[in-house]
């Protein structure tokens, strides 16, 4: 993939997960930030913080998070969604996480694949 491809597709995801995330959160228990590919979400009560960002050396979305750790997630052309080693999805592991820390926080609006596959 191009560069400046994966770079798109990294904003589009990205910026799409952001605005799941904040639609998720009915309660206001996060604190959502998305500025030049790096998405940060911080759990409000602990302060416990994932970062999620594009890396454009390897061409993956690398995913760190207070719970699980890192992992780096490559977009998949068939399922047109980004999957780690495991094939676990990214928005669906972290929305998993936090559902198990708010239990409220479920995706509630169209998923980022979804977009995606519309663009």
């Amino acid at each position: 993939m191009l560069e400046k491809d994966f770079y798109q597709l990294c904003e589009s995801s990205l910026t799409k997960l952001s605005e799941a995330i904040e639609a998720a959160d009915k309660n206001s228990q996060l604190d959502v930030e998305y500025s030049d590919g790096i998405l940060e979400v911080v759990i409000t009560v602990s302060k416990k913080t994932y970062i999620i960002n594009r890396n454009s050396g390897n061409q993956k979305i690398w995913y760190s998070s207070p719970f699980s750790g890192a992992d780096y997630f490559s977009f998949d052309e068939k399922t047109k969604d980004w999957r780690d080693v495991k094939g676990d999805e990214l928005e669906q592991k972290l929305f998993s996480e936090l559902s198990h820390v708010i239990p409220h926080c479920i995706p509630h609006v169209i998923s980022a694949k979804a977009e995606i596959q519309e663009n």
